[in-house]
This record gives structure tokens, C-alpha cells and sequence, in this order.
């Protein structure tokens, strides 16, 4: 059996790829080259297990995890335009999560990913960079033993 983290993270590169004016998704690897923006990077990030599940279990009893990677979204325009961009690709982004079902599936009761919030930041180039680091949570069951 795959690894339910692992397919949602890769599923979910699939799915940046569909965003509108995307250029190029990268998976674990923050450089940034301005002939490729908008640019999405998806960082694997962390995951915690319920604590609601009982202690006194085997260890091959079903786990309820709670991932949380880390989506930034890079795009290089005009200062007077950049914030817009940022924000028009940020709702993109959102949208495309909330409506993949493929996305969903893998997730505990086909909860797909819930948007947890956003960080922004603005740098200067060749042109202004802005950026925005979105942040979704993703349940999923790990069996251990079978994975």
C-alpha cells in the first residue's frame, strides 16, 4: 500500500500545475529563477498525529494524521500590480485544492484540504517578487504495517 502523505503531496503538485499562469511547480527546492514565475513550491512540512487516539493500541492501529505543507506562490510584476497578482493566484490556488477530487479522496472522509491562512512578502528584483505562502491541513488514516 502507498503512503497516504506521499500521494497527497504529489497529487497536490499535479494540481498546482492546473492553476491558470503557473508556470513550473518544484517540490522541495526554494530557488527562484524569474525566467519561470509565477512559480508554486510545495515543501513537504510537517504532520502530527491525533492525540485523541488511545495510547493502549497496537502498533499497527489506524492513525489519524494531520499534515500541514508549505505552498508558496512566487510571481514577478510591476510594483503598482504585483499585490494583485499575488492575490488573483493565491484564489486560483484555493480553488483549485477545494475542487480536486482526486485530492479529496485521498484525505480522512474525503475532506480534501481545509485553508488554514496566508503569509505574504514582497521583494525587489529585476522587477518586484511577491509572494505568498499559503497554508492548507490535510487529515488522512496511516496504517502502520501496510504502508
Amino acid at each position: 500500500m502507498a503512503d497516504p502523505r506521499e500521494l497527497i503531496l504529489a497529487r497536490l503538485a499535479v494540481v498546482a500545475a492546473t492553476v491558470e499562469d503557473i508556470r513550473k511547480v518544484k517540490r522541495n527546492e526554494f530557488s527562484q529563477d524569474e525566467t519561470v514565475l509565477p512559480l508554486a513550491v510545495i515543501l513537504d512540512g510537517d504532520e502530527t498525529a491525533d492525540e485523541r487516539d488511545p495510547v493502549s493500541r497496537p502498533p499497527t492501529a489506524p492513525r489519524i494524521m494531520t499534515m500541514t505543507p508549505e505552498i508558496y506562490l512566487i510571481v514577478a510584476d510591476k510594483a503598482t500590480t504585483v499585490g494583485t497578482k499575488v492575490n488573483l493566484m493565491r484564489s486560483r490556488f484555493i480553488n483549485a485544492v477545494a475542487n480536486d477530487a482526486e485530492l479529496a479522496a485521498l484525505t480522512k472522509d474525503r475532506e480534501g484540504g481545509r485553508y488554514e491562512g496566508a503569509a505574504s512578502g514582497l521583494s525587489r528584483g529585476r522587477s518586484m517578487i511577491g509572494e505568498v505562502g499559503l497554508s492548507f491541513s490535510f487529515r488522512y488514516v496511516l496504517r502502520p504495517g501496510s504502508i
